[in-house]
């Protein structure tokens, strides 16, 4: 099977939907016996990544520490931004065009064969989550670096047993599915946390902490929390890097690579997962691991026909909050913003542009290529008056042109509403890396 052919039969899938459900992953997975590579001694070990926000930040961070530690490390991301491929990934590679047409010809009649049982036919997620796993046995990676797709207790991942489970975030997001409260989020994403084993907690709302708590009470989990177990300040030998410490001890020297408001956070999570899973070495290793930690579509820069632009993932009202304070702080309010925007179903489209609209001159909402896309004319009439000009656009390309136009060379573009545009957008002005 070809790559292309890989794709295609994937994307055939989709219509199956999303299933939150772990008894007919668990079965695909025993029919490829992957029994000894979810997590079993000798197999990859895993440090598992769930939050509303930040953790794919988390997961790049956990992927470049492994990575500059010495270790043979894989790692998964959801959702991929610019490439399918950059959901699996082994060192800081994504899998093989070839190896990828290959192992989903492998794994594609296992997936069929439960279609005519009560199980059902695979979905989508579980084909790719299942070829990560499928990857990271045959090339015997030592670690994983995990990311949650969905809330957490149903996801498709959550068959793993790791060494380490980490809850970045909690906000109110997808409530369809997940709950309308924080509590109710909370519980799904606690759902990650299994009998006896570390969980490590970031910053999240009282109502939200207490749930994890409690659970992580009844499995008997060792339980680190962002500001008492878990501290980042300043480096006061060492301007614009961090210390941070943990039950094992204190780590100096440390720079995120990644830019934002939550960047330190996310940092001393991700050293707090190595310190619980065990998986730390060196403090050269986290240090060369912070720096070089990469994820696209994190307000992330590019320049394209003489124009700045930086392309941010935020969705929902917490990281439109948080990419606000982040164009704050690192001085890019002081310019001129022009938006190019876009979003798909299930978030709240005013309180979102809310969040960042004082900062904006301009909006130019476009297009998705996705089936829960927000058309861009109901962008404009249900957001729109709280920009000084907003104006929609049939296609992508006349919104990337217009935005193009209404700006000169030192103002700024800024690309954010959805992953899904980050990466139409990002495709367009060569935004992705070449990891062939």
């Amino acid at each position: 099977m070809t790559y292309e052919e890989a794709l295609d039969y994937i994307a055939s899938l989709e219509s199956r939907g999303w299933r939150l459900a772990l008894d007919r992953m668990q079965e695909f997975a025993n029919r490829l016996g992957l029994e000894d590579a979810l997590g079993a001694p000798g197999g990859p070990q895993f440090i598992h990544i769930a939050g509303t926000n930040g953790k794919g930040s988390v997961t790049a961070y956990v992927q470049s520490m492994l990575i500059e530690s010495g270790y043979s490390t894989g790692a998964f991301f959801s959702p991929f931004v610019y490439d399918p491929r950059e959901r699996v990934q082994l060192g800081r590679r994504l899998i093989p065009k070839k190896i990828f047409g290959y192992l989903t010809a492998l794994i594609k009649p296992v997936g069929e064969s439960l279609a005519e049982t009560e199980f059902g036919g695979i979905t989508e997620f579980e084909l790719k989550t299942a070829l990560g796993f499928q990857f990271w046995k045959e090339a015997e990676c030592d670690w994983v670096a995990l990311e949650v797709g969905l809330g957490g207790r149903l996801d498709a991942t959550n068959i793993i047993m790791p060494r380490c489970s980490v809850i970045v975030s909690i906000g109110l997001d997808h409530v369809q599915l997940l709950g309308d409260t924080l509590a109710k989020v909370a519980r799904e994403k606690a759902g990650i946390i299994k009998a006896g084993i570390p969980v490590v907690v970031g910053a999240l709302p009282d109502e939200a902490l207490q749930v994890i708590e409690d659970v992580a009470n009844e499995h008997g989990s060792e339980i680190w929390r962002m500001g008492q177990e878990i501290s980042v300040q300043e480096d006061p030998n060492d301007e614009g890097a961090f210390v941070v410490t943990t039950p094992k001890g204190s780590h100096a020297g440390l720079r995120p690579g990644l830019t934002g408001t939550m960047q330190p956070h996310n940092m001393a999570l991700a050293v707090a997962a190595l310190d619980a899973a065990g998986a730390t070495r060196t403090l050269r290793g986290l240090q060369d691991g912070a720096r070089r930690a990469w994820a696209p579509g994190r307000f992330q820069r590019v320049r394209f026909e003489g124009r700045q632009f930086l392309l941010d993932g935020a969705h929902n009202l917490d990281s439109a909050r948080v990419l606000a304070q982040s164009l704050r702080e690192t001085g890019w309010a002081d310019r001129r913003i022009v938006l190019l925007s876009g979003m798909v179903r299930g978030h709240d489209v005013r309180e979102f542009y809310a969040q960042i609209s004082p900062l904006i001159k301009s909006a130019h909402f476009a297009p998705i290529d996705f089936h829960r896309a927000v058309e861009p004319i109901e962008l404009k009439e249900v957001a729109g008056n709280l920009f000084e000009s907003s104006t929609w656009y049939p296609t992508m390309d006349q919104a990337l042109a217009a935005s193009i136009l209404d700006t000169a060379s030192n103002d700024l573009i800024l690309v954010t509403g959805s992953f899904y545009l980050v990466g139409e957008v990002g495709r367009r002005i060569g935004a992705a890396r070449d990891s062939e």
